[in-house]
C-alpha cells in the first residue's frame, strides 16, 4: 500500500493522455463490473483511438469538461472526469446546468486511501464554480459508500441506454 498523503491533485494536461488511457482501460477493457466494457480487441482499439482524440481536443480548453488527476511525482495514478451539460430547469435543478461524473479510476496500489474522494471533492468544487447545482453519476457497487458519503443518493429511476449495443 502506498502513502496517499504524498499525492497531489491537479487538472489533467495534454502530457497525461497516455496515463489517462491506461487508467480508463481498467474500466473499459473487459472489466467484469461494467456492461459498457469493450467485448474484444477491436472495440478496445476503437474506444482508445476515439478517447485519445477527445482528450487532445478537450485537455487545456476551458470548456465543459474537466479531468482531475492524482499524481505521485510525475506518475498519474488516478483520475476523474466531470462534464457540464445544459438542461431545461426542473424542480430539483432550477438552473440550466447539470454535472456528470465519469471515469473515476484509481490504480490498484492507491485504492482505499481516500484518493477517489479527493478527486471527487476537486470536481465538485469545479462544478460549483461553474454554477452547477445538480451532479449525476453511475456507480459500481464498491464505490457506492464513497458517493453516498459525498451526498449522492439513488435516483430510484431506471437507467435506460440506447446505443450501438
Amino acid at each position: 500500500m502506498a502513502d496517499a498523503a504524498i499525492l497531489s491533485i491537479r487538472r489533467a494536461v495534454r502530457g497525461d493522455v497516455e496515463a489517462l488511457l491506461s487508467l480508463r482501460a481498467l474500466l473499459l477493457d473487459g472489466g467484469p463490473a461494467s456492461s459498457y466494457a469493450s467485448r474484444n480487441a477491436e472495440e478496445g482499439r476503437n474506444w482508445k483511438a476515439a478517447y485519445r482524440h477527445w482528450l487532445r481536443r478537450t485537455l487545456g480548453s476551458d470548456g465543459r469538461a474537466r479531468i482531475v488527476v492524482a499524481v505521485c511525482g510525475e506518475a498519474v495514478v488516478a483520475c476523474a472526469t466531470g462534464i457540464v451539460d445544459t438542461r431545461p430547469p426542473a424542480p430539483d435543478c432550477l438552473g440550466d446546468r447539470c454535472g456528470w461524473v465519469q471515469s473515476v479510476v484509481v490504480a490498484a496500489k492507491w485504492r482505499r486511501q481516500g484518493v477517489a474522494e479527493r478527486l471527487l471533492r476537486a470536481l465538485l468544487q469545479w462544478f460549483e464554480t461553474r454554477g452547477v447545482a445538480k451532479v449525476v453519476l453511475e456507480s459500481t457497487p464498491v464505490a457506492l459508500p464513497l458517493y453516498r458519503k459525498l451526498g449522492f443518493a439513488p435516483s430510484h429511476e431506471p437507467l435506460l441506454i440506447r446505443g450501438r449495443r
